[in-house]
């Protein structure tokens, strides 16, 4: 077939972007998806990059905006994730459960509806690759909640790799190493993977899945971009 088609969600964000580019740069045609159509405005500077409008808060909602994104190219046969709220920074005992259910829905609700709707709809070749961070491993001062978060993704996408039986295959991208984004370039180290770099990687595992086996794959460093870990995949 010809060029592969990849529906980026979450494209406005600084990794969401970063794969948006970094895939595009790399040939992929590439559809930009996210909530806000005014942020969306930045990919209409002439790169072919197509946008589509919406969100992950419903199985319904997915489920349009899933059929808004094969009118651009003519269907979708990748799709990346990179849908995590921000969440405020604060002791575990000062959140109440209708907070913690807030940080639950828009930070693992979202993975959850985009892959019960689009995974079974991509073709036998296709992949779905969720983003997530090394938090699912270590807590940061007052962000306990983000590392409960990011565990149960992990959990989840195995989940998903477990029960799935034939059609399109699913990953999940651990982000361990910082990202050099949009809103940290003028703090970034040169070791820190760039956000177009995380794009790169995410080509890599599309085109070649048997080498990248997962179903939890790992990015640490900037010498791993387009290569398969060395004996570090998850189960």
């Amino acid at each position: 077939m010809g060029q592969k088609r990849l529906l980026v969600l979450g494209a406005c964000g600084d990794i969401g972007q970063g794969i948006a580019r970094g895939a595009h740069a790399a040939g992929l045609q590439v559809i930009a998806g996210g909530r806000n159509a005014e942020r969306l405005a930045r990919y209409e500077d002439g790169s072919g990059i197509a946008t589509v409008v919406g969100d992950l808060s419903t199985e319904e909602a997915v489920l349009q905006l899933w059929e808004a994104a094969q009118r651009p190219f003519g269907g979708v046969d990748a799709v990346a994730i990179a849908v995590n709220a921000p969440n405020a920074a604060k002791a575990l005992m000062e959140w109440s459960a209708e907070e913690m259910a807030g940080v639950y829905a828009t930070n693992l609700l979202t993975h959850f509806n985009a892959i019960k709707v689009m995974l079974p709809r991509l073709p036998e070749d296709g992949m779905l690759i969720g983003i997530g961070g090394g938090t699912a491993d270590f807590i940061l001062a007052r962000m306990a909640q983000l590392s409960m978060m990011q565990a149960a993704q992990r959990m989840m996408y195995r989940g998903f790799a477990k029960e799935r039986q034939g059609g399109a295959q699913i990953r999940e991208l651990m982000l361990i190493s910082m990202i050099n984004g949009e809103r940290k370039r003028e703090i970034a180290e040169p070791h820190w993977v760039m956000d177009t770099e995380v794009g790169q990687h995410v080509c890599a595992i599309i085109a070649d899945p048997e080498t990248f086996k997962g179903p939890i794959l790992r990015l640490e460093s900037r010498e791993q971009v387009g290569k398969p870990e060395a004996g570090k995949s998850i189960a």
